[in-house]
């Protein structure tokens, strides 16, 4: 499907060159179908017809589908949420492919930020981006292969149950800290997985040691995994690590956020991850 639809993409942009806008572009490509329907829905068509430049990120009918059974449905049906979601997917100005993998994030629309890795591939999040530079008339376009969850819609998801390979837990406050979030597990498949860490109330300019630990928060152990530092700014923290997912969420895990590099001892969130 990857290689189709590339070259799908290819010919379209050879064919419709830079007259249409992204959503002409969008609505002429059946693989996006499921976005259409959605940026319908919000009441988007307008914003992302006009002048721009916008960079869009645009998940495919696949990429929907792979979503949490029902969160779909749950998304449409707010429109609160499915805007976070959509403008969480776009970015001011018009970013090309040679400007994204000099990124470690992008500010969104939405406002939050997306992290940027080109470790493995160019990844947005926990999305693969599968096609570039599909130049429109008011900026341009990277197909991705998951849809894209800002903190909203994460804070809204936690405590479904979710499919194997995708899966969210809260990390609450310790101690009213007033540091608080979710983070979010993915299965990137041969023994790795993606974590991403998201939290409300961060200190500006702060930096923030998150790991791993055994066991559960009023008893953890030792670190097992180290994970990026959440950075006080943004709130956020996205790491790929050479452990299966299955070890992460068939144990018993606690992920500590600390207060700070040389505050190791001051805990201001902790959340169980795992089974029992």
């Amino acid at each position: 499907m990857k290689r189709s639809l590339i070259a799908l993409l290819a010919a379209v942009t050879l064919s419709w060159g830079a007259a249409q806008s992204i959503v002409d572009i969008a609505v002429g490509n059946e693989d996006f179908s499921t976005l259409v329907t959605a940026v319908t829905a919000a009441g988007l068509v307008d914003v992302l017809s006009g002048e721009g430049p916008f960079t869009v990120f645009a998940p495919t009918n696949d990429a929907f589908a792979a979503l949490p059974a029902g969160a779909l449905d749950a998304v449409l049906a707010d429109p609160a949420l499915l805007s976070a979601v959509l403008t969480y997917h776009v970015v001011a100005g018009d970013v090309r492919a040679a400007d994204v993998v000099g990124l470690d994030r992008a500010q969104t629309v939405q406002g939050e930020f997306l992290a940027v890795s080109v470790a493995d591939g160019v990844k947005v999040d926990q999305a693969n981006v599968v096609a570039t530079d599909i130049v429109a008339s008011n900026g341009v376009i990277h197909v991705i292969d998951a849809v894209l969850l800002p903190k909203a819609v994460l804070a809204a998801l936690t405590g479904q149950l979710l499919p194997v390979g995708f899966v969210y837990y809260d990390v609450p406050a310790v101690g009213g800290s007033g540091v608080s979030g979710n983070v979010l597990i993915v299965d990137m498949g041969k023994g790795r997985s993606h974590v991403q860490v998201r939290l409300d109330g961060t200190p500006a300019g702060g930096n923030h040691p998150i790991h791993f630990h055994s066991g559960r928060c009023g008893s953890a152990g030792s670190v097992v995994i180290p994970l990026t530092n959440v950075d006080g700014d943004s709130g956020w923290s996205s790491t790929a690590v050479d452990v299966p997912f299955t070890w992460i969420v068939g144990g018993a895990h606690a992920l500590m956020v600390h207060l700070a590099p040389d505050q190791m001892s001051t805990i201001v969130a902790c959340g169980d991850v795992g089974l029992d």
